[in-house]
């Protein structure tokens, strides 16, 4: 399983990666390439998403069941 860490170093690499590939063509959004690396950098930040939400909710169910509704409503 890979760290948070570790993906947010593969997310920096991975922008990095696509910025300057829309800066040497001259049209990003036909040239197959770069849409590629955009798909990586969204699908890469999804991941990162998906590991803080199952962290926050790991500890969610940690409290109370009362102080879990008080705290989601508002």
């Amino acid at each position: 399983m890979v760290s948070l860490d570790q993906l947010k170093e593969h997310i920096k690499k991975a922008k990095t990666e696509f910025d300057e590939g829309t800066k040497k063509v001259e049209n990003p959004k036909n040239d197959p390439a770069i849409r590629l690396k955009l798909k990586k950098v969204k699908r890469l930040e999804r991941k990162a998403a998906k590991l803080t939400a199952t962290a926050k909710m790991a500890e969610e169910r940690k409290k109370p069941k009362k102080e879990r509704k008080s705290t989601t409503e508002g």
